[in-house]
């Protein structure tokens, strides 16, 4: 079966003061389509940087990121938009929810965002029953017109967690999705993200410091030395 993703050689370096600091020194992954990875390592070893390569939000100094055998590296700027829109499902510590939006608004954002201004809101409209369905499944049917500010770390979590699976994804990119939340919380928005992953078929790859979290994954492997190694 051929890979969903790979990413090939990759070295990443960034400036600190006078000095280059390399952070990714050739570390190289590959993950098959439906495939669970979790990615453990030290703080700052570069773990959430080779997330962002990987989902094309940062470009790496030298290597590849294969998606589907295609080099991302080597697409236009509004190709690796729509790879990253349409392919890639983000879920971040920190939600990245926008503040002015209500929860439905939040999660509907992928579908929006690839329209022009005047066609947004039509463009999501197919996904709006998704939306709600899945939102209501998560236990967020009541707050669908409330903003984060109004809500806790778990309910915004979820949200996010459904905002990164609006647009169907191949691939999702979770990191370090329960470093705010107590235990519980957070084992309630792993138990989740599995769950969906598997119903939708996504590739997981997924950034943690937790030894239980790791352990569901089909695979685990370690970032040090700038390299990537099975843990």
């Amino acid at each position: 079966m051929a890979n969903l993703l790979e990413l090939v050689n990759i070295h990443k370096s960034f400036r600190m003061g006078t000095e280059d600091v390399q952070v990714l020194a050739g570390a190289s992954l590959s993950i098959a389509p439906g495939e669970f990875v979790a990615l453990i390592g030290a703080s700052g070893s570069g773990k959430s940087t080779f997330l962002h390569i990987a989902g094309a939000l940062e470009k790496p100094d030298s290597g590849s990121v294969l998606y589907q055998g295609r080099d991302i590296l080597r697409s236009g700027f509004f190709e690796t938009y729509r790879f990253r829109n349409q392919h890639v499902g983000f879920v971040f510590q920190l939600y990245h929810l926008l503040p002015e939006l209500n929860v439905l608004e939040n999660t509907l954002l992928p579908a929006m965002v690839a329209a022009p201004w005047y066609k947004a809101l039509i463009r999501a409209r197919p996904g709006r029953k998704l939306a709600i369905s899945m939102l209501t499944d998560m236990g967020l049917g009541g707050r669908l017109k409330h903003r984060p500010s109004e809500l806790s770390g778990g309910e915004r979590q979820r949200v996010a967690i459904a905002r990164a699976l609006i647009n169907h994804p191949s691939l999702l990119l979770a990191d370090e999705p329960t470093g705010n939340l107590d235990p519980r919380t957070g084992q309630g928005i792993i138990d989740l993200l599995v769950r969906r992953r598997r119903d939708q078929k996504c590739g997981l790859l997924l950034v943690t410091h937790d030894a239980d979290i790791a352990r569901l994954a089909d695979r685990v492997v370690r970032l040090e030395d700038g390299k990537i190694t099975p843990a």
